[in-house]
């Protein structure tokens, strides 16, 4: 393997954030999966749920993402394919078109729906800025979320993430979300984070996340 392609597996294995994608594709031949515990508070009761995402590089440039941000919940999963059309040298920083395909998990959902948008991401030398935008082509709706994952000690990265959507004749919504993540092993960490609503509009109460992370 090169010595380019060494440093862009190596960023690539940085800390993803809890539920921002990844500014910059998989690296070819590697895999990332994220398992989520979530416990999500509205209108007095607690629910429980999980999620999971699970990301592999195709190629130099293409990686693809399958996820599901409800798996017991919610009516819908999705598979996303990112390119990293502009990108540094060493792989770090750069801009990703995305297609993003949405089909129903459940006779509840509403069909298999396009997105489009892209994703970015900007190196630091303790941190990396992560994020997404796309628009729903169906419903006219756009979703952004920007996060920044930063090492203070060794094993410890703490997070900080802006999850937002907008439509239209509707209020727009806005969540932050923090909390740290741990190494556990060279390949696998685990994660908390609390989220909440900071709109006038709010989707949810609170919500708690339990993240691990394994990667190969």
């Amino acid at each position: 393997m090169s010595n380019d392609k060494m440093q862009m597996g190596e960023q690539y294995e940085m800390v993803m954030p809890f539920f921002t994608h990844m500014g910059m594709p998989q690296a070819f031949g590697t895999h990332s999966l994220s398992l989520s515990g979530l416990r999500t508070s509205a209108g007095g009761r607690s629910t429980p749920d999980f999620s999971f995402q699970y990301m592999c590089g195709l190629s130099d440039r293409l990686g693809v993402n399958f996820r599901s941000d409800e798996f017991t919940t919610g009516n819908e999963a999705e598979v996303m394919f990112q390119y990293a059309a502009i990108r540094s040298m060493d792989g770090m920083s750069g801009i990703s078109p995305m297609l993003e395909i949405e089909f129903p998990t459940r006779r509840s959902g509403s069909g298999v729906k396009t997105v489009i948008g892209f994703s970015s991401a900007l190196a630091q030398k303790h941190g990396t800025f992560d994020g997404a935008f796309h628009y729903n082509l169906f419903e006219r709706k756009f979703e952004g979320s920007i996060a920044y994952v930063c090492q203070t000690m060794p094993s410890f990265f703490p997070i900080v993430e802006l999850i937002g959507t907008a439509e239209l004749r509707e209020m727009p919504t806005l969540d932050i979300l923090a909390g740290p993540k741990f190494r556990t092993g060279k390949n696998s960490m685990v994660g908390i984070a609390y989220q909440t609503p900071i709109s006038s509009r709010k989707d949810f109460g609170s919500r708690f996340i339990l993240q691990f992370d394994l990667k190969w």
